[in-house]
């Protein structure tokens, strides 16, 4: 199996409309929601987070994870001064479970232990295998409120 990470481009947005709405709908639950409510909520949520990863992001890289030259997932990473911000990682369904976001992450949290900073995230508190990987991975919680955890994996205080 063969991961590899591209730039996004503007031909890449039907995959990301889909992957975002497939994720969002399982993580609410919107599979009973009737139609078209379902529909139009979802495609709310998709633009919502288009538009905020743009706006609190602007510099951020945004790239398309590719499993064996197939579309895969999507992952955004904004490099600052002192951390590198995950600010978005999906796999389609059909790809979970084999280790493709772990490797995706992996990478993240090499170059930034290769720069001296830690890697922050938040994550949807409902989120508990999401929450299990990063724990996995590293991370710890250190803040956050009931919607969301902030989690970090810093490498300084870790390796002492």
């Amino acid at each position: 199996m063969q991961i590899k990470r591209r730039p996004e481009t503007q031909d890449d947005e039907a995959f990301l409309r889909r992957l975002v709405i497939d994720t969002v709908a399982r993580e609410l639950g919107a599979d009973a929601w009737p139609e078209p409510m379902r529909t139009h909520l979802l495609g709310i949520q998709f633009e919502g987070r288009r538009q905020s990863q743009r706006t609190n992001y602007p510099d951020a890289a945004s790239e398309v994870i590719e499993v064996d030259g197939r579309d895969a997932g999507w992952i955004v990473v904004m490099t600052m001064a002192h951390e590198v911000r995950l600010v978005e990682i999906m796999v389609a369904a059909e790809f979970r479970g084999r280790g493709i976001g772990s490797a995706a992450i992996g990478e993240v949290l090499a170059a930034a232990q290769s720069a001296g900073k830690p890697v922050l995230l938040h994550v949807n508190v409902m989120n508990g295998g999401a929450i299990r990987l990063y724990e996995r991975l590293g991370f710890r919680r250190i803040g956050g409120d009931q919607v969301q955890h902030l989690m970090e994996r810093s490498f300084s205080s870790w390796s002492k």
